[in-house]
This record gives C-alpha cells, structure tokens and sequence, in this order.
C-alpha cells in the first residue's frame, strides 16, 4: 500500500517480545501484511540493530501502534519507542494507535497493578522516568483498542487491521486532494499571468502588476507545497556541497525534492523575476526589455504532465 517510496513503512509495532510476540502481534502483523499493508518488526533484525534500526523506522513510517502489555513498561526499547512514536506524532502527525492488551487504562496511566510492577524495576533517571510517565498518559488518551472492550482476539485484530487500513486510505486520499489543488490553482495563477504579462504596456500598467501579482503567488504556492511534502517526509537541513539543500533522514546522500517539484520552483522565481522587471519598466514609462517569457509555459505543462505520469503508475 506504500506508494511513496521516501515512506519505508506503513506500520511500525511497538511491541513487549515476551508478552504479545508469539501471539497478539503476530496475528496482527501477518493480518496487516496480507492486507499489502507494509509492516515493520524490529526482532526480524539482527539483535546488534535492532535499536537503532527502530528509532529510524519509526521516522519513517505513517502509523504507529504501540501494544501496551503486562511488561511492556520494563523494557527501555518499549518506553523509547513510545517516546519517539509521540515525536513523530507531535512534529510530523504521525498516526498513533494504542492497544492495550490485557493491561487497564488507569494502570497504565498511574503505573499499578502488574503493568506498575514491571515499570517499578526501572533504575533510571528522574527526569527519563517522567519522560516515559508522560508518554504513557498522553499515547493512551488517544482513540485505540482493547482487549477489555473485544476479547475475541481474532475479531480484535481484524478490527484493528480494517481501522489502519482506512486511515492510511484517507490520508492518501488527502494527498492526492492537496496536490491537485495545487496543481489547478497554479495553472490558473500562471496561464493568466503569461497572458496579462504580453498584453501589458506603458499605457497599461495594471496588467503588468497583475501578471506579478499573479507570479508571486504561484510562486508562493510552490513553496508551500515543497514545505508541506518535506513536513510529511521529514526533511532535514544539511550544509552539503555544492548547494545546501534539505535531505531525507535515513538517505545521507538522497535529496529532498524530485526534479519537476526543482523546476517548478525555478520557473515561477523567473517568472516572478521577469515580471517584476517588466512593470518596474513599464512604471518608468520605457517598453519592456521582455518581449516573451515561456517559463509560466514551461511550468505549467511540467506540473500537470508530473502529476499525470504519476497518476499513471
């Protein structure tokens, strides 16, 4: 289901090995794979890897479900899980589900009862322990799954696989919205501009300022889409030769940005920079230096023909 290659995962599982490995979470997880729904288990790693490799998966994919157990609250790879999961939530909108699995919300949420004893054997610091004392309260107040509430556990998993795979079909249904807009509302910001920007004379300084106008948007438009695809691909800045430039976390030498989303951008700086030469001219009661520009053309056509072949594949 993972159309956007930068996205590793579409499932991460957080999970206590010795508690829901050989039974819980493995029905889900073959329940969610047979679905093509893509999903990652940290233990099907080398033991050496397998910390690292999850905080980075976790960056990586769209939804986390985080499996509270009796010892889930023992185990220092469970409670960094979820405090990374909750990062990812906060600073990407990372889709978090909790399933709690024969432990209680008030357990978990005041650390009594078994699940209490089992995060009583943590010796770490104060401030580590409040950090996961937090993480707990605020990934079980989200909306989730018990077994308390459907203790048939082959109907539960079924449940909770129909709940992800939903989610992820919105999301992506939402992408594809977002994009087409873009897309519409630039060709009706360019086409324009490119048509005001000829017409445009000394005697007709409006056009010229509207062409602008008109460029700047577009231009604005592109921006925010590049920030709105780096948010939920989770770009970072690299000072790196030749041009600094955002890259993706887990690709050290991968760049952010596909070579039309690179163009785009160009074309509308140039139209934008042409047009403000034209009515600075035009202003100055000269004729303008630019007879004809195709970069409102250029960019156009590129993000529509873009979106198209990727509609196609």
């Amino acid at each position: 289901m993972n159309s956007d290659p930068k996205m590793k995962h579409d499932v991460f599982l957080s999970f206590r090995v010795k508690d829901t490995r050989d039974n819980f979470v493995s029905h889900l997880c073959g329940c969610l794979r047979r679905k093509r729904i893509k999903t990652y288990l940290f233990d099907e790693l080398p033991y050496e890897e397998r910390y690292e490799e999850s905080l980075k998966a976790i960056e990586v994919s769209r939804v986390s479900v985080i499996v509270f157990s009796e010892n889930f609250g023992d185990s220092k790879y469970c409670l960094d899980e979820v405090v990374a999961i909750l990062k990812c939530k906060k600073r990407f909108g990372q889709i978090v589900i909790p399933v709690l699995y024969h432990v209680d919300h008030v357990d978990i949420e005041n650390q009594t009862g078994s699940f209490g004893e089992a995060f009583a054997k943590r010796q770490d610091k104060a401030e580590q322990i409040k950090e996961w004392k937090d993480g707990f309260t605020e990934a079980i107040n989200l909306p989730g799954w018990s077994t308390s509430h459907l203790r048939d556990e082959e109907m539960l998993v079924n449940e909770i696989a129909l709940d992800i795979e939903r989610k992820l079909l919105r999301a992506s249904r939402t992408k594809v919205i977002i994009e087409w807009s873009l897309v519409i509302t630039n060709l009706m910001l360019e086409i324009p501009s490119c048509v005001f920007d000829q017409i445009s004379a000394t005697q007709k300084p409006l056009y010229t300022l509207a062409a602008m106008s008109m460029s700047f948007l577009s231009c604005l438009l592109c921006l925010v889409d590049l920030f709105h695809k780096g948010r939920v691909e989770r770009v970072v800045w690299r000072w790196s030769l030749p041009v600094p430039w955002f890259h993706y976390p887990t690709q050290r030498s991968n760049r952010f940005g596909s070579f039309p989303d690179i163009v785009g951008l160009v074309c509308a700086l140039c139209q934008t920079i042409l047009t403000a030469v034209n009515y600075s001219s035009i202003t100055h009661n000269d004729d303008s230096p630019i007879k004809f520009s195709v970069w409102p053309i250029m960019f156009a056509l590129g993000l529509l023909c873009t979106l198209l072949i990727k509609r196609a594949s």
